[in-house]
């Protein structure tokens, strides 16, 4: 499998995003992102490092096919608040990060 598929897999299959989604993500338009995964455009280091940033997904995983996919594999919970947080929007990740800060003032007051 060449990382080209691998992309396309991580996009449909791991992260449940549409084409649109996973582009507006790392910074580029969804055609390029289409034409990436369908080999007729090369991926370049730069996309790759983006990918692996937004996504905690580990650059041999992308390269070579050697798993695990992500940074920190042990734990499939991480994983899928890592999917559910991908797919909100820029004013609900602001929100839920609110929220975030208030349970941790609230788990050191206790």
């Amino acid at each position: 499998m060449e990382p080209f598929e691998r992309i396309r897999i991580l996009r449909k299959e791991n992260l449940n995003m549409t084409l649109d989604e996973f582009s507006s993500k790392i910074n580029i338009s969804r055609s390029n992102l289409g034409n990436i995964e369908t080999g007729r455009i090369r991926l370049t280091e730069r996309v790759i490092s983006d990918i692996c940033r937004s996504f905690h997904v580990r650059q041999d995983w992308i390269v070579t096919g050697n798993e695990p996919i992500f940074e920190d594999d042990r734990d499939p919970l991480n994983i899928e608040i890592t999917k559910l947080y991908s797919s909100l929007s820029d004013e609900n990740k602001k929100y839920l990060y609110g929220y975030i800060q208030r349970l941790l003032e609230e788990q050191h007051d206790n």
